[in-house]
């Protein structure tokens, strides 16, 4: 444990330098905060703390910076969170209650909501389970000899197959079909259903069902995310420069993204998860944070997430992610019920 004094310095490094973006010297925290003591004083102690691995000394600065384990420690210990205010709070539930439209919609929502009120990058993802059910099985016809087969599972998700089917197929055949399939599938898992397909003695359908299996089973290692806030993310000192940009974009962009949140995940719903810089399990991140919170549950679960560099206003954040978070959750459960 530190000391108060430590405490308190190690809290205004943290908070100057996450408002200023710039290193912070001991003659400055004296200057801007009355702390009654001389900058030596302060010196000394900062030294102290960089001894002790909480903040660390740029090489061009005679400022210092919070570490890793000063960040730790800040969200741990030393931040009191930012609360939303009523009418905030009112703000956001209200815009998710008037949205109308698919859970896609609502994902939008969610991350572009959240990316305004925490000014940072916000990525969403899907719920997903361990054995998504299939809710229903539609066949449409295309033209003459080609169908498509729509696959709808029960946390909220569409796939979609274009299929071959015999030329002298209708819409009302495709229909009828779609229902004698839909009493071997509905409401089962991709597991249950291929338990099952080799017993079937109609050969139709025993390639259709299968056809469900490999689309319920590829949804499960798909990890659909939706970003936003990159133009607030890349505005800040971290990206001034193109490549730097670009480097961001790519790994929020990428494929990767939805696993390294899943793997990051509280284990319940409703918990909040803070990785900071080196305690992220992709090496690529660990000049980033993450503030993370599971939403659904059972299996429908998807993640909320802020992910941008370690200096991060996290007594906002967290607090926000949080309430997000639980909206989500909430809309899962009720078009569910």
């Amino acid at each position: 444990m530190l000391t108060a004094r430590r405490e308190s310095l190690l809290g205004l490094v943290v908070d100057e330098y996450v408002e200023t973006a710039l290193p912070v010297s001991s003659r400055a925290l004296v200057a801007r905060h009355g702390l009654g003591v001389s900058p030596a004083t302060v010196r000394n102690e900062l030294a102290k703390l960089e001894d002790e691995g909480y903040i660390t000394h740029p090489h061009t600065s005679a400022g210092r910076v919070p570490s890793d384990r000063g960040y730790r420690y800040y969200v741990e210990a030393l931040m009191t969170e930012v609360p939303l205010q009523a009418e905030e709070a009112r703000t956001i539930a209200h815009q998710f209650h008037q949205a109308e439209g698919s859970l896609d919609d609502w994902l939008a929502l969610a991350a572009a909501v959240l990316a305004a009120s925490v000014a940072n990058a916000v990525v969403v993802t899907r719920p997903h389970g361990a054995a998504p059910r299939v809710r229903n099985v539609q066949l449409v016809q295309l033209r003459r000899d080609v169908a498509l087969m729509v696959v709808v599972l029960d946390d909220g998700a569409v796939r979609e197959r274009v299929l071959p089917v015999s030329d002298s197929t209708d819409q009302s055949e495709l229909h009828a079909l779609a229902e004698r399939l839909g009493e071997h599938v509905a409401g089962r898992s991709a597991a249950h259903i291929r338990r099952d397909v080799e017993s079937m003695e109609d050969e139709e359908l025993r390639a259709l069902a299968g056809t469900v299996v490999d689309l319920a089973e590829e949804h499960r290692s798909w990890h659909e995310t939706f970003l936003e806030g990159l133009p607030a993310l890349l505005a800040q000192p971290e990206f001034a420069s193109g490549e730097q940009m670009l480097e961001a974009v790519r790994r929020l962009e990428g494929y990767e993204v939805g696993r390294l949140l899943e793997s990051a995940e509280p284990a319940a719903p409703g918990d909040t998860r803070v990785l900071i810089g080196s305690e992220n399990p992709d090496h690529e991140m660990h000049d980033w944070s993450m503030v993370v919170a599971r939403y659904g549950g059972g299996d429908a679960a998807g993640t909320v997430a802020v992910v941008g560099p370690t200096r991060m206003h996290y007594e906002r954040t967290i607090p926000r992610v949080r309430f997000v978070a639980a909206l989500m959750g909430n809309l899962v459960n009720e078009t569910r019920s």
